[in-house]
């Protein structure tokens, strides 16, 4: 089942965010080449990968009528400790297109996105999941810590389709810090 990003998305303000959050959360690089920078070794775990429906503020955000998408949710772990809880709405490509994007296996989205060069990028937005939202549930399973987190999103305009992808930093990521 996947988990729900559903959260008062908004664009960033510096008025109530720590400093060193507020920086990770409007990053406008490769969250992926930032976490490989980290000491220890970059994986990515696949948790699912389906073909379903899209939350109706993630249609909204991608500027997309309502209609069968690939969910592609990922932890991303350095050293070994998942830091980042990744959610990616891709819209089903057409039957004859490159399946580059949905058939990644553990490879980061992020570098390739990033490596494309006729992409635009839309805004960050981000936001707070408060304890009982499932992405703080899921961190609890993982750590032990049942805190709210906070998480990011963007969406990516490809000449063949709109992505987004969300990413929420769980309880030990270096922005917490």
């Amino acid at each position: 089942m996947p988990i729900s990003l559903q959260a008062q998305w908004r664009l960033p303000d510096s008025e109530s965010i720590p400093k060193l959050l507020l920086a990770w959360l409007t990053d406008t690089g490769s969250l992926t080449e930032k976490l490989k920078a980290l000491p220890g070794d970059f994986q990515v775990q696949v948790l699912a990968e389906t073909e379903a429906f899209a939350d109706e503020h993630e249609y909204q955000a991608m500027g997309l009528t309502k209609q069968p998408v690939i969910i592609r949710e990922v932890l991303l772990y350095c050293a070994a400790v998942p830091l980042v809880y990744a959610r990616s709405i891709i819209p089903v490509p057409p039957e004859n297109t490159s399946a580059e994007l949905t058939q990644l296996g553990n490879k980061p989205l992020g570098e390739l996105l990033f490596n494309r060069h006729d992409i635009e990028l839309g805004p960050i937005e981000i936001a707070e999941f408060t304890n009982n939202a499932p992405v703080c549930q899921l961190n609890q399973q993982l750590h032990g810590s049942n805190t709210p987190l906070w998480g990011r999103r963007r969406s990516f305009h490809l000449p063949e389709q709109a992505i987004l992808v969300a990413e929420v930093f769980l309880s030990k990521a270096p922005c917490y810090a």
